[in-house]
């Protein structure tokens, strides 16, 4: 069925509710049950429905709009990529571009999406179904970066990811082969791609040496705890990042004046390689990230969805290379 065909009286007619449903659904209105709403937009995208607002942003002579979703100042992996994808719009002029403060990649942010006529979203927040849907009613392009391949989303939007399996696995092998030392500490947040690093980290260490042990340190915990670790022979450390070790270690020298120094075969090793950019974390091995060409792979991507829209989902998987401390 075209577009020009559908209305809401077509959509609610299939459904067997009222056009004032079918309206307050996909304006996402309070009065409607959660799945009473996915089952109209559902349809509303089945039938190939287009919102009036879409229908004229399709007219406009102006330049497409491109939404960056920024969920925290203090996220310096995002900060620094998007700092490198704003000056590749600014050289390249073909898109203007707005941020967008939101801690989570859910409808709401879509509506301020829908209101400001943005074309399409770059975000490092993993999209829901629902927020999925409700986006490609409103003929909202998505471009997914920095994570992982771990959700039931991982074929509808295009994705610029990050090599976390290569990354691991040069992390494991750089600290397996710093010492004889068979204890490890992954130390991270409590988040998705956090889990899932630490489990590709586990996997590698035990597929190099059965005799292994891997621990797993949460940031949220007693810092006295991750001392005891140390103590206890585990002088190993991998971090799910750059900016996680800095602060890990600092507050490791609460417990003990310059933790380093009071065990010289400390051996640690981040991961982003934000050494680059951050002059206080430049004293650890890393895990580097080429942030120019993340960038520009992005860019590329949101190129390709702006200009050939029914063009098929793309999924690139960037590497990574080791870091090490005494490398300038």
């Amino acid at each position: 069925m075209s577009s020009k065909a559908v209305s809401l009286k077509a959509i609610a007619q299939q459904l067997n509710v009222s056009i004032n449903t079918v309206s307050h659904a996909l304006r996402d209105k309070d009065d409607i049950s959660e799945e009473l709403k996915i089952k109209i937009r559902r349809k509303a995208i089945e039938l190939g429905y287009m919102p009036n607002h879409v229908a004229q942003n399709m007219k406009k002579d102006e330049k497409p709009l491109v939404g960056i979703i920024v969920g925290s100042f203090m996220n310096l992996f995002f900060n620094i990529f998007s700092n490198e994808l704003t000056r590749l719009f600014q050289a390249k002029n073909e898109y203007d571009f707005l941020f967008l403060y939101s801690g989570h990649f859910d409808i709401n942010v879509l509506k301020q999406c829908v209101l400001l006529r943005v074309d399409l979203v770059v975000t490092h927040n993993e999209p829901d179904k629902s927020a999925y849907e409700f986006a490609l009613l409103n003929n909202i392009k998505i471009v997914f970066v920095g994570g992982a391949h771990v959700s039931d989303m991982v074929d509808t939007v295009d994705r610029v990811i990050i090599d976390h399996k290569m990354g691991c696995s040069l992390a494991a092998r750089y600290l397996r082969n710093c010492c004889n030392s068979r204890k490890f500490v992954y130390v991270g947040p409590k988040y998705y791609l956090s889990d899932y690093r630490y489990k590709l980290f586990s996997d590698e260490i035990n597929a190099l040496d059965e005799g292994c042990e891997v621990i797993c340190f949460t940031e949220e915990e007693d810092i006295r705890v991750l001392y005891g670790y140390i103590s206890g022979g585990y002088r190993n450390l991998f971090f799910y990042n750059d900016t996680i070790a800095y602060e890990v270690l600092a507050r490791l020298d609460t417990v003990i004046v310059d933790i380093r120094r009071s065990f010289p075969d400390l051996n640690i090793i981040g991961f982003d390689g934000l050494c680059e950019y951050v002059s206080g974390l430049q004293q650890i091995s890393t895990i580097k990230i080429n942030f120019p060409e993340f960038a520009l792979s992005t860019y590329e991507v949101i190129h390709a969805r702006l200009e050939f829209p029914k063009k098929p989902v793309q999924q690139l998987v960037l590497p990574v290379t080791l870091h090490k401390m005494s490398e300038n």
